[in-house]
């Protein structure tokens, strides 16, 4: 009578070369998300500073703050709901230091910050 199974070798290597196309795969999957939310915090300051540029040119001045929503000194609200970092929902760093100059920065999970300012 032929033994019909597996060896326990043939069962070890099987279960080996599985881990290590499965660490593979997650570490493929946390780096995708990484790049992913660092886009979305780049597209967000893109937002963020085309609004700010809509208030400095109707009102003259960058709005004192950011953090429900952009609303210019004159009352138009230029961005609805100011948008928030992906992983902490945390709103981004914003500073006004003058009323015509400012500064909005986020950090990034893979390149390490990110920063836009008017000149």
């Amino acid at each position: 009578m032929k033994n019909q199974g597996f060896t326990f070798i043939e069962l070890l290597v099987s279960v080996t070369i599985m881990a290590v196309m499965m660490a593979a795969a997650i570490v493929s999957y946390t780096n995708t998300n990484q790049r992913s939310r660092d886009a979305k915090r780049q597209a967000d300051m893109q937002t963020i500073r085309a609004a700010l540029e809509i208030c400095r040119s109707n009102t003259g001045t960058y709005p004192a703050s950011i953090a429900a929503n952009i609303t210019c000194s004159d009352g138009t609200v230029t961005l609805q709901t100011t948008p928030t970092d992906p992983k902490t929902l945390a709103v981004y760093t914003y500073s006004r230091p003058t009323t015509t100059t400012y500064t909005v920065s986020c950090t990034l999970e893979l390149a390490g910050s990110c920063s836009y300012s008017n000149p």
